[in-house]
């Protein structure tokens, strides 16, 4: 009996001290960089339809007209776009030049520096939403160089499958709700300035015991989860509200650890994902995130054909403002409008928690082409940390 109490209470005392110095490491959300998003300063919510309804709001899954995505391609980069295209970061032989990569981080990445891009598959419409969806990114901001900066490189892939209902549809009201499972796999590294400037100093050398080293310092975290997201529209002729919930209660990943060139051995060998690993004991979550969204389509009447605008707003996150972080309701704040011209041209622009946004589209048959700048803020406040960056996308639609 006592050999049972004292088992008891040591694996009770077990328990506690692992909570105690285990964390909770929160992650960024599955968001890529769309353009039709980024250009309209963050809004979609209350406008959510066709392929980016798959990473917004699944009520959009509700449009009566039905929207395939064959393939999109979005690339994206941070940092001033007029800067890096001016930048040569070839030597005179033609090979890339490490001081200038290093002398062009050092000079952007005050206000971020880096770059990503999306890819995949999907339909949206008729009550249905599934896809296929990669996104990779790499950031490293901060200052002074190179002891102040920090930044992240990531990976991820998931899987969308979602249904929306129209249980009310009169000539009044229009309600749509919709709901998503989102499985995915998420990989990580975190970047610090030894280690970026580590591998950039042993890119520049033909050492691999140098590069090895500086992978060594590097570690990968790899794990998977399964997102749940829910959505509504409601509509009242021109207007348009939405409430959605991305992440429902949190999503949880189980993460391993490896080294970074332990990593990449076992991936090149494998041909995938490698598998093992150090069980890692901290919680990583992905925060839910709740959306308030209103938009407001003017009725053009026969002109529409010519030109078609739509206005909207999105409050993002609301509960951030009495949250730990406490944010300001303004760096919250979304603010976007979309006008078709000829019903082909697609003009937007907003507001992104204080930033203006600008961008355009173009549909030409099943050719869908889209390009925004955007600037986003980092810091707690609007004018704290902005970040400016250019997406596009090419994508093959019917």
């Amino acid at each position: 009996m006592k050999k049972t109490i004292l088992a008891c209470l040591s694996f009770a005392f077990f328990m506690s001290a692992t909570a105690v110095f285990a964390k909770e490491i929160q992650l960024a959300p599955f968001a890529p960089k769309s353009p039709v998003i980024m250009a309209q300063g963050g809004s979609f919510s209350a406008i959510a339809g066709g392929f980016e309804a798959l990473f917004t709001n699944p009520a959009g899954f509700a449009s009566p007209k039905g929207s395939l995505t064959i393939a999109s391609a979005m690339p994206w980069t941070f940092g001033n776009p007029v800067e890096l295209m001016e930048t040569d970061f070839t030597d005179d032989a033609g090979e890339t030049d490490m001081n200038s990569v290093v002398d062009y981080i050092e000079r952007a990445s005050k206000n971020g520096v880096g770059m990503g891009t999306a890819g995949g598959i999907g339909y949206v419409g008729r009550g249905l939403g599934f896809g296929l969806i990669t996104s990779n990114e790499l950031f490293l901001f901060g200052t002074p160089f190179p002891a102040g900066v920090s930044g992240y490189a990531s990976a991820e892939v998931a899987i969308i499958g979602g249904l929306a209902l129209t249980p009310i549809n009169t000539n009044f009201m229009k309600l749509s709700v919709g709901a998503d499972l989102r499985p995915g796999i998420k990989i990580f590294a975190p970047l610090s300035a030894k280690s970026a400037l580590g591998i950039i100093t042993a890119s520049d050398s033909d050492d691999e015991t140098e590069m090895d080293r500086a992978l060594d310092e590097i570690k990968v975290y790899q794990g998977s989860g399964l997102g749940i997201d829910l959505g509504t529209k409601l509509t009242f002729g021109s207007l348009t509200a939405s409430l959605s919930f991305r992440d429902l209660f949190g999503t949880r990943y189980a993460m391993s650890t490896f080294g970074a060139n332990e990593w990449l051995t076992a991936f090149e060998n494998s041909g995938g994902l490698p598998e093992g690993g150090e069980e890692s004991g901290d919680t990583y979550i992905v925060p839910m995130n709740i959306s308030l969204g209103a938009a407001y389509h003017f009725n053009m009447g026969a002109m529409s054909f010519f030109i078609d605008p739509t206005v909207h707003a999105e409050l993002s996150d609301p509960f951030a403002v009495f949250g730990d972080q406490q944010k300001s309701p303004w760096s919250l704040l979304h603010l976007g409008t979309e006008i078709r011209v000829l019903r082909f041209i697609k003009l937007r622009a907003g507001i992104n928690q204080g930033y203006i946004t600008a961008g355009a589209g173009a549909r030409l048959l099943f050719l869908d082409l889209n390009i925004a700048a955007f600037t986003r803020e980092l810091g707690k406040y609007a004018g704290d940390s902005p970040s400016s960056g250019v997406s596009a996308e090419v994508a093959f639609r019917f």
